[in-house]
């Protein structure tokens, strides 16, 4: 990850897109202080909200699909399973 200043951008912008476009994420600074970055578009769904979502709500939904295939075992609770695994992984309060 590299830091430019907003100046910097404003007289490169063109090349500093291109290094973007090849991979390299960008922290854009003014006085001294991070104010954004450009990031290759693939790292987008990473950082968006919106496309995580989707993406989640998508997962569910297999999920559903899959489930309605092959029905879960009498007394088998998903939600509390998949709740489970999350505290595992990321500790009570990780959502």
């Amino acid at each position: 990850m590299r830091t430019v200043t907003a100046l910097e951008v404003r007289a490169r912008f063109g090349q500093i897109v291109d290094e973007a476009a090849a991979g390299e994420r960008i922290v854009i600074e003014r006085a001294g202080q991070p104010v954004a970055a450009i990031v290759p578009l693939a790292d987008l769904a990473l950082v968006d909200p919106e496309r995580r979502r989707a993406g989640r709500l998508a997962a569910i939904e297999d999920i559903r699909r899959l489930a309605a295939r092959r029905p879960f075992p009498a007394g088998f609770d998903p939600e509390a399973a998949i709740r489970e695994q999350r505290e595992r992984r990321y500790g009570p309060a990780g959502r």
